[in-house]
């Protein structure tokens, strides 16, 4: 219940969020990809050097050009010394330190807007890094870095698509923009924008975001990823899928040292394998030993005999062994749950999903058509998630109104009710036995009360209506016509009509 898998799978893209900041930090090379004009340029090779007007200078055929450590060489140059503009044409190729090489076909400095351009089938290589588009921009007052035209990045095994692209040196931030996407062996990335900021190491998620694993999908419209404080916040419409859990919230936060995940706001877990959905404000996912907890109107819901169980306490909790595939859900503190023919409350609550068994503890009542059944412990057996077996431990009680005033009542030290078609057909009664009875006539007028005690005994239903009854032993049993009855004197000992606590829709759960 609760799924830790699910949580483990954002784990699993956490961890390799490190390939795509190596990735992103690939623009931050280009700031060096300039000619600073306040450099000496050194003109290493040229076939022919040539002016067609003052003050421009030609530079034509096998052209190689030196500033510092940046090398360029292309097919043509342009220089016009009282601008300052320059331009490379021809298998344009520049190469600084190794560290940066660019390929285009073109390549323009504009002084006056102090930009630099890259256009036609560029290429930009750094390290393992290779960037290609049709036409990159350089501000080189701003530090600023970007293309408008799509780009195409690759690192190693891992590829990135988008329209547009930004790196501010200032801001210390990338950013990729508008159909974002990210492939990888491990994971994939589709996104609106993607922030990288290179002093705080967070990468940003904005705009509806998808982000696939090997073990699920994670989507939200909001998010980031902290690399120093190895955590992960997913927000906006956060949704977590993985084989065997579906987990929505406003917003879901990982810690990946502690392997604790926090889920906030709108909260839902629904665990696909059991059928079983768990809804709250507050969520919390602790991996070590598969524990999960769920505050603030926690409530479960699940499907038995074709009807949903509705159930609310303070805190539900999950205990999900994966290896030994066992599963155990707590609620506890002022549970009250509700189904279209069963409603019931007690202090808390086990539900054992393997055993098909649900105990309630501490002051349990139950209410099922007109029958309010009470005792000190009481389990509900399920089969095929039908209501197989109802046992009541010590003190068991039994009421059903049998008209105003008039109750049908079975007491005993342990009960246990049998079901067939999800209708109780009979209930054993073991030790202590007591029962009252209101006779009927086929008109349905009184006839008059049976009183019995005796050690144990049967009692037999249809259609939710005691039928009949079979002692065991001899009983101790009065007859009193109904003319002689004293409704009070044929209430049992700690005999208690609550059906004013009877929750009776989803809103009376949390009341």
């Amino acid at each position: 219940m609760f799924g830790n898998s699910t949580i483990r799978h954002c784990e699993s893209l956490y961890s390799r969020q490190s390939n795509l900041i190596i990735l992103l930090l690939f623009f931050s090379f280009s700031l060096s990809a300039q000619f600073n004009r306040n450099e000496y340029v050194e003109i290493l090779q040229a076939d022919e050097l040539s002016s067609d007007q003052p003050g421009v200078q030609n530079l034509i055929g096998h052209v190689k050009l030196k500033q510092g450590s940046l090398l360029l060489n292309c097919d043509k140059a342009r220089i016009e010394d009282k601008t300052n503009d320059f331009t490379a044409e021809g298998r344009v190729y520049m190469n600084k330190k190794d560290s940066l090489r660019i390929y285009c076909d073109r390549m323009n400095y504009i002084a006056a807007k102090k930009l630099t351009i890259f256009s036609g089938n560029v290429k930009m290589i750094s390290d393992k890094t290779t960037l290609t588009t049709d036409l990159l921009y350089y501000e080189n007052e701003s530090g600023k870095v970007y293309y408008q035209n799509k780009a195409h990045i690759i690192q190693e095994k891992t590829k990135i698509w988008s329209d547009k692209g930004y790196y501010v040196a200032a801001k210390k931030m990338i950013s990729l923009k508008s159909n974002v996407v990210v492939k990888s062996e491990d994971f994939s990335i589709m996104s609106d924008t993607l922030d990288y900021h290179t002093g705080t190491k967070v990468t940003y998620f904005h705009g509806p975001s998808r982000i696939t694993t090997k073990t699920g999908i994670i989507t939200c419209e909001k998010g980031y990823f902290d690399n120093i404080k190895d955590e992960a916040v997913f927000k906006k419409n956060a949704k977590v899928i993985d084989k065997t859990m579906i987990l929505t919230a406003d917003s879901i936060y990982r810690n990946n040292k502690t392997k604790i995940s926090h889920a906030h706001g709108n909260v839902r877990a629904t665990d696909t394998t059991d059928n079983v959905t768990i809804t709250g404000e507050h969520g919390i996912f602790i991996e070590k030993g598969g524990k999960s907890l769920m505050t603030g109107k926690a409530l479960l819901e699940q499907m038995i005999d074709g009807d949903t169980l509705f159930l609310h306490a303070d805190t539900l909790r999950a205990v999900n062994d994966e290896k030994k595939k066992d599963k155990k859900v707590y609620a506890y503190h002022h549970v009250k749950f509700l189904k279209s023919d069963m409603q019931g409350k007690c202090d808390s609550l086990t539900y054992f999903p393997s055993d098909s068994l649900i105990r309630l503890f501490k002051n349990p009542i139950i209410w099922t058509n007109k029958s309010q059944i009470s005792g000190e412990y009481i389990e509900i057996l399920l089969y095929s998630n039908k209501i197989h077996e109802l046992r009541i431990k010590k003190n068991g009680f039994i009421i059903s109104e049998n008209g105003p005033g008039a109750y049908d009542q079975i007491k005993g030290r342990d009960m246990v009710g049998y079901f067939e078609n999800s209708k109780m057909s009979k209930m054993k009664v073991t030790g202590n036995g007591e029962t009252v009875y209101f006779a009927k006539e086929k008109d349905s007028s009184y006839t008059g009360v049976n009183k019995a005690e005796c050690s144990s005994l049967m009692i037999l239903f249809k259609d939710n209506q005691v039928s009949r009854i079979k002692f065991y032993q001899k009983p101790d049993a009065t007859f009193y016509p109904i003319h002689e009855v004293d409704l009070e004197k044929m209430k049992l000992k700690n005999f208690m009509w609550r059906i004013e606590e009877k929750p009776n829709s989803i809103e009376d759960l949390f009341k």
